[in-house]
C-alpha cells in the first residue's frame, strides 16, 4: 500500500470508531432512539504539565508529543494556589515561582495552543487552579481566553467557568478535604459535567480500587470523598482520566487517558461530547468501550422505566480478564471472556501482538542511562490493521521524541528511548501493540538497529504458545519481547445484560468497568434511570 494513502489516525487507532468493534461506527445497532447520531472515538489528555509552570519540558515539545499519538489535548499549566501553606525550608517557593512563570507566559501559551490546532488535531487552552480548601480544578476553554482568572474562592471560579462556557474538571478528588481533596459541597454540574477518576496520583473510584494514591504528599484516599459515595448522594457526573504528567508528556502511558465519543474531531464536537458525558476513563491501554442502556449512550439521563437493557462492546489491547456492570455502587453482573473462549487464537484471522522493549541495569548498579531504540517491524504474508503506541514519560529530554511511523500496511518504523531513571511506576519499558491480519505462516520480523544490530523473525503460529525474548548484550543489558498472540475472542467482547426494577420512583445509575489481564482498566461514564 502507498504510505501516502494510509489514513494515519485510523491506522494508528486514534480515531478508532471506524476500525474498532468489528469495524462499525456507533449507530442504531447499539444506540437507539429517534435521533440517531454517528459517533467516533477520540483519545486525549485534559490535564498535563511542563516547564510553563514548575514541571519540565517546553510547551512546544508537549505539543509535538501530543500530536504524535493523541487526537486532542489541553495544556493545563500550574496557575495559582491562593491558600497554599508555607513549607519547611521555603519549599513553597517552587510553586510561587512556577505560578509567576505561567502568568508571564500566558500570551505565548495562548498563541501556541491556537497554532497547534488543525483538522487532524485539537488543542485546548487551559490551566490548573489549586486550593487546599476546595480542591484542584482543571479549567478547559472552548476557544481563546485572554483573561487568566485566578480567584480565591471556588464559587467565583465556577461562575467564571459558566460565563466562558468552560469546563472546570475536579482533579484527584479522593484526598481528604483541606488537603486539596474535592469539596463536593460546592459541586456544580453545569461547570463540571465530568470528574477525573484516574491520573498519575491514582484511582479515586473507591478507597478499595486498584492504584492507591501514594506518590504525593497529600496522604492517602479518604473513603467518603471518593467517586462512588458522591454518586450515591445523587450527584451526576461523567468520568475522565488524564495524566497530570509533570515531564511534559501528554498522554503518557499508564498515567491516564480519556476516550470521548464525539461526532467529529473539532473543539465544538468534543466540548459537546464532554458536556453530554459521552466520556470514559482508561489507565493506559486504549480500551475501546461502548455502553448503552435502552439504546442511550453513556452519560445519559433516561426517564423511569422498569425494564433496562444494557449493551456493552469492548475491544482491548490485551486479553480481557473481566467486565463488570455496577448498579448504584454494587457489582450486579460479571462477564469473564475466558469462560467463552476456544483453546487458542484462531488463524487465519486477526490477532494482537505486543512488542515490548526496555529493562536494562537495575538502580542498585548505579548504571542509570538512556537507551536509544531504532527498529523496523515487518510482516510477510499478512498486514497490520492497527498499531497503538504505549509510550511512557521517561526518560525526560527536551530533544528526545518517541515516534511510530507507518511505512506501509506491512512495515512500521519505531524510533524510541527507555530508561530506569525516574521511570513511571518503576516500569523501564515501552511498547507498541500491533493488530495483525494473517495466517499461521505469516512471519513477523523485527530488525533492530539500535542499541545493537540484530534481526529476529517468528511465525504467528509459533507465537500462539510461546513468546520471543532477546537481549541486546551481556547481563544487565536492555532486552525486548515479542509477546504471545492475543486472539479476537480474548481481546473483544459483546454483551447484553437485562435488569429490572419494580420501583420506578427511585433513581438508579449504572456504569461498566473493564479489567485486562495486564492490569489496565477502563470505566464508562454512568447512565442514570429515573
Amino acid at each position: 500500500m502507498d504510505s501516502q494513502k494510509i489514513n494515519r489516525r485510523k491506522f494508528l487507532g486514534e480515531s478508532m470508531a471506524a476500525t474498532v468493534l468489528s469495524g462499525i461506527r456507533v449507530n442504531s445497532e447499539l444506540y437507539g432512539g429517534e435521533d440517531k447520531k454517528q459517533f467516533q472515538l477520540f483519545w486525549g489528555d485534559l490535564h498535563n504539565h511542563n516547564a510553563v509552570g514548575y514541571a519540565k519540558g517546553s510547551l512546544e515539545r508537549s505539543i509535538d508529543l501530543a500530536k504524535e499519538h493523541l487526537d486532542f489535548f489541553a495544556f493545563t499549566g500550574h496557575a495559582s494556589w491562593h491558600d497554599m501553606p508555607k513549607m519547611p525550608g521555603n519549599r513553597h517557593m517552587k510553586w510561587v515561582n512556577g505560578f509567576e512563570v505561567h502568568s508571564k507566559h500566558w500570551s505565548k501559551t495562548r498563541q501556541l495552543m491556537q497554532d497547534a490546532s488543525s483538522d487532524q488535531f485539537v488543542a485546548f487552552l487551559g490551566y490548573e487552579w489549586h486550593s487546599s480548601q476546595f480542591g484542584d480544578y482543571c479549567m478547559i476553554f472552548p476557544e481563546d481566553q485572554p483573561e487568566l482568572f485566578l480567584p480565591n474562592h471556588v464559587e467565583k471560579l465556577l461562575d467564571f467557568a459558566e460565563d466562558k462556557h468552560a469546563l472546570a474538571i475536579p482533579h484527584h478528588v479522593g484526598y481528604k478535604i483541606g488537603w486539596r481533596g474535592a469539596n463536593f459541597k460546592h459541586y456544580r454540574p453545569s461547570a463540571s459535567p465530568v470528574v477525573e477518576v484516574f491520573s498519575e496520583h491514582g484511582c479515586t473510584e473507591t478507597d478499595r480500587s486498584p492504584f492507591p494514591m501514594i506518590r504525593h504528599s497529600n496522604g492517602g484516599r479518604s473513603a467518603s470523598n471518593m467517586i462512588v459515595p458522591q454518586l450515591q448522594k445523587g450527584m451526576r457526573f461523567g468520568f475522565v482520566a488524564s495524566t497530570d504528567d509533570h515531564l511534559g508528556y501528554p498522554g503518557a502511558y499508564g498515567e491516564g487517558v480519556v476516550g470521548v465519543w464525539a461526532e467529529d474531531l473539532s473543539s465544538k464536537s468534543l466540548m459537546e461530547a464532554v458536556r453530554a458525558r459521552r466520556t470514559y476513563a482508561a489507565t493506559g491501554d486504549r480500551i475501546a468501550l461502548e455502553v448503552s442502556l435502552n439504546g442511550q449512550p453513556m452519560g445519559s439521563d433516561i426517564p423511569a422505566t422498569s425494564d433496562r437493557q444494557i449493551d456493552v462492546r469492548v475491544q482491548g489491547e490485551d486479553a480481557i480478564s473481566m467486565i463488570e456492570l455496577i448498579r448504584n455502587g454494587q457489582v450486579i453482573e460479571r462477564h469473564f471472556p475466558e469462560d467463552h473462549l476456544g483453546d487458542k487464537p484462531m488463524l487465519p484471522g486477526k490477532v494482537k501482538c505486543r512488542i515490548q522493549y526496555g529493562w536494562g541495569p537495575w538502580a542498585d548498579l548505579a548504571m542509570g542511562r538512556t537507551c536509544l531504540w531504532d527498529m523496523t517491524v515487518k510482516l510477510d504474508n499478512g498486514k497490520f490493521t492497527r498499531a497503538i503506541p504505549c509510550f511512557q514519560s521517561a526518560p525526560f529530554s527536551e530533544k528526545l521524541r518517541d515516534k511510530l511511523k507507518i511505512i506501509s500496511n506491512q512495515e512500521l518504523s519505531l524510533d524510541s528511548n527507555t530508561t530506569r531513571v525516574k521511570c513511571y511506576g518503576e516500569d523501564p519499558t515501552k511498547s507498541i501493540v500491533c493488530e495483525i491480519e494473517g495466517t499461521a505462516d505469516t512471519t513477523l520480523t523485527l530488525h533492530v538497529r539500535k542499541p545493537y544490530e540484530e534481526t529476529i523473525s517468528a511465525r504467528l503460529q509459533d507465537l500462539i504458545d510461546d513468546n520471543v525474548v532477546e537481549f541486546t548484550g551481556v547481563f544487565t543489558s536492555e532486552s525486548y519481547i515479542l509477546h504471545r498472540l492475543v486472539g479476537q475472542s480474548e481481546y473483544s467482547a459483546q454483551i447484553r445484560w437485562q435488569d429490572q426494577c419494580s420501583d420506578t420512583q427511585t433513581t438508579d445509575w449504572y456504569y461498566v468497568r473493564v479489567t485486562q489481564s495486564n492490569g489496565q482498566l477502563a470505566w464508562s461514564s454512568p447512565i442514570w434511570v429515573g
